[in-house]
């Protein structure tokens, strides 16, 4: 609204509040409603006044740090912050302030012209002043639009390339067909796998209805948004070790003769490809129920790293699974409103989600090549500060970006968790760091948000795919594409080019984690 505007009726109503000594209103007509400070989810690289976004009863909700904005001293939260959620044009905004006041009644007659500054105070946002308590304190008349708008001088760098046409050479094309790609993941101290063709998704060990009579390896049941599944523990069935709960147990989502089952494993292990002759047959000598289930053995980094391939259809019999026809029946009665509740979710994305610093993103899987654990990096001299170096991935000498220096936040040394994502970006393979890959996820898109035009300006926009709205957590979808403006994959490209790559760079610090090791829950996510 203009400023003619907002001062056209003979009287307004003003919700005032205070940031340190200054008196700031808002028209009550942009106010929303006040509430106390929520969970506040961080988005990267978004103006240093916007906080991050929070879900204010289903909706995303971008909150600014007013005091920021103002160019005023963060100040440590107490029982008086308030946030005020205000509603330009259908666009809503929160806005933390120190405390809220009152509700102010002034004429539009006393309503002053907007010093050049008042108290250091950027005077952009305000659009007047009016004096109360007989001149003793002077209160600033917000503009809301211009105070919850981003500025329209913002960089104009272009977008990342998006990718461009042409087919990959033969010889690109011949080698991908010669690999097997690949989710690993440990029963006790034992590495298997399952072709990624297998795999639906990879959840969180969730709350399971247990169900009487049943063997052992039969968890129980839960409802997975249209189906009833039931939870098979990998680890009793093989007889592979314990079945512990932990913060690493997952998961592994499978469709198995039109029956979708869930496989219990201690950990995921990573997503990778490898190559197709180095999986053999599994040796005459392993026999028995175990063994006859073995699809093929994996031996790769030299044979130091075995991984036993699993075959879907020989994880259970056809007589198991007509058991767990029966399981089913035995569930549904229990669970039938939740089952139906759950059915208008078939038109999902499926996300990579990864944790980075405190907070969670996504990636949809057909921008994920495969998943890896961090591997020797060789530095590059005159390479971007978020560039960690190249690594070298069966043959390929591919760039890795640190996403934490790519989004300025502060740095921590790698540890067993970290994992790096390979995407094949405009027909060149990147790897982008991150702290924790946790799980493999199938989000409903309705809902997918698009991402409040507040949190950054266009240079910085594109890699926000949106924001996965859950019901306990926000997940911030990214783009990969977009990751880059066109300046810095030109360097990507000019580094590359260089001849031989200097030093190790300090993923040599990566603790170390033996396979057989048990876990340490205070150390995962």
């Amino acid at each position: 609204m203009s400023t003619d505007n907002m001062f056209s009726s003979d009287e307004m109503q003003l919700v005032t509040f205070t940031l340190g000594q200054e008196n700031f209103g808002i028209d009550i007509m942009n106010v929303q409603e006040i509430i106390r400070i929520p969970s506040i989810t961080a988005v990267p690289q978004a103006p240093s006044y916007v906080e991050g976004v929070t879900n204010l009863r289903g909706e995303i909700l971008p909150v600014l740090d007013t005091r920021i904005k103002f160019g005023m001293e963060k100040m440590a939260r107490n029982v008086s912050s308030r946030v005020i959620v205000v509603d330009v044009g259908g666009k809503k905004a929160g806005l933390s302030v120190d405390a809220v006041s009152e509700v102010l009644r002034v004429e539009s007659g006393r309503i002053e012209a907007t010093p050049a500054v008042v108290s250091g105070v950027d005077m952009g946002s305000v659009a007047g002043v009016v004096k109360v308590d007989d001149g003793q304190r002077l209160v600033m008349i917000l503009e809301a639009g211009s105070l919850c708008n981003l500025d329209a001088d913002a960089c104009n760098e272009t977008n990342a390339v998006k990718a461009g046409s042409g087919s990959r050479s033969k010889e690109a094309v011949e080698k991908k067909l010669s690999e097997v790609q690949l989710v690993s993941f440990l029963l006790g101290p034992e590495e298997f796998a399952l072709e990624i063709e297998s795999v639906r998704e990879i959840i969180r060990y969730p709350d399971i209805v247990k169900v009487p009579n049943m063997p052992a390896y039969i968890k129980g049941v839960i409802s997975l948004r249209d189906n009833l599944m039931p939870i098979i523990d990998m680890r009793i069935k093989l007889n592979t070790g314990n079945d512990d709960i932990t913060d690493s147990t997952r998961v592994v989502v499978i469709d198995v003769d039109n029956a979708r089952i869930g496989l219990v494993v201690d950990r995921v292990y990573e997503v990778a490809r490898i190559p197709q002759d180095t999986i053999f047959a599994p040796p005459q000598a392993l026999t028995g129920e175990n063994g006859d289930r073995l699809k093929g053995i994996a031996r790769v980094e030299g044979g130091k790293r075995i991984i036993m391939l699993l075959d879907p259809h020989d994880i259970m019999t056809r007589e198991e699974l007509e058991d767990m026809g029966t399981l089913e029946n035995a569930a549904a009665p229990g669970m039938a409103e939740e089952e139906e509740g759950l059915r208008d979710g078939l038109d999902e994305e499926q996300m990579v989600v990864f944790k980075l610093a405190e907070e969670q993103y996504g990636v949809r899987i057909t921008q994920v090549q495969e998943i890896n654990r961090l591997a020797k990096v060789t530095k590059v001299p005159r390479a971007p500060r978020f560039v960690e170096g190249v690594i070298n991935l069966r043959g390929d000498v591919i760039p890795v970006i640190d996403l934490r220096k790519r989004f300025e936040i502060d740095c921590k040394d790698y540890t067993e968790f970290t994992r790096v994502i390979v995407s094949d970006i405009n027909n060149k393979k990147v790897g982008i760091i991150v702290d924790e890959v946790l799980e493999v996820l199938r989000i409903p898109r309705q809902l997918l948000e698009n991402a409040p035009d507040i949190l950054s300006d266009q240079q910085r926009q594109s890699f926000m795919d949106g924001i996965a709205n859950l019901e306990n957590r926000m997940i911030m979808m990214l783009n990969l594409e977009n990751i880059l403006v066109e300046k810095e994959w030109q360097k990507l490209q000019e580094m590359n080019r260089t001849e031989k790559p200097a030093r190790p760079s300090r993923a040599g610090k990566l603790k170390k984690q033996g396979r057989g090791e048990k876990l340490d829950k205070s150390t995962d996510s």
